[in-house]
């Protein structure tokens, strides 16, 4: 269903394609009733669904159907406010904040999940998500010296908090080095932080 339905979603809608190709991906891949509605895996509101769908995808409004009346959101996590407000505020600035705020929801429902983050926004790649990041997170996303995004939320989060969680004195030498960085894209050792990364659950 996830491929047909982002088939369906794409083959018709408005605004700019690469946006509607992530929205699309989260909606295929978050989509699976009765267990799995969109209000819950994209954490939006009724409200705020019905309007994303109006925006991009109005010839999808039918998704709207099997959503019960809103009886407000699904309890967050804990870790779930302060992901969200790392994201909000290193959003691209000039950006839209509609759909800033948006993807900072999915982004933060969808950082819960057991894969890495492109998989669980149901994104072809990790390039998407790059791609996502540098377009509506630039400020975020221009700290990040190449780390897996899970690992890097999190590290940014307990930094935040003056956490330092460190299993080594340098990230080169740290024992979850390959868990934490994407071997294709990692960078030179001589640019890395100081910290290594909180140890966390999430991928």
């Amino acid at each position: 269903m996830s491929d047909s339905l982002h088939a369906m979603l794409m083959s018709g809608g408005t605004g700019d394609p690469f946006d509607r190709h992530v929205l699309a991906c989260a909606i295929a891949s978050g989509f699976a009733p009765p267990d799995r509605l969109l209000t819950n895996t994209l954490a939006l509101s009724l409200t705020d669904l019905r309007l994303l769908l109006e925006t991009l995808f109005p010839h999808a409004l039918g998704l709207l159907d099997v959503h019960p009346p809103w009886r407000g959101p699904q309890a967050d996590e804990p870790e779930e406010p302060d992901l969200r407000a790392l994201l909000y505020e290193g959003r691209t600035l000039g950006g839209d904040p509609t759909m800033a705020r948006w993807l900072t929801r999915i982004i933060t429902r969808r950082s819960l999940g057991a894969a890495h983050l492109w998989e669980d926004l149901g994104l072809s790649s990790r390039a998407d998500l790059v791609r996502l990041m540098d377009r509506h997170f630039a400020p975020l996303a221009a700290r990040n010296p190449g780390m897996r995004w899970k690992k890097f939320f999190y590290r940014s989060m307990c930094e935040r908090d003056g956490v330092l969680l460190c299993k080594a004195p340098n990230c080169e030498v740290c024992e979850d080095y390959a868990l934490c960085f994407v071997p294709d894209e990692a960078p030179h050792p001589a640019t890395l932080p100081l910290t290594a990364t909180p140890e966390s659950p999430r991928v």
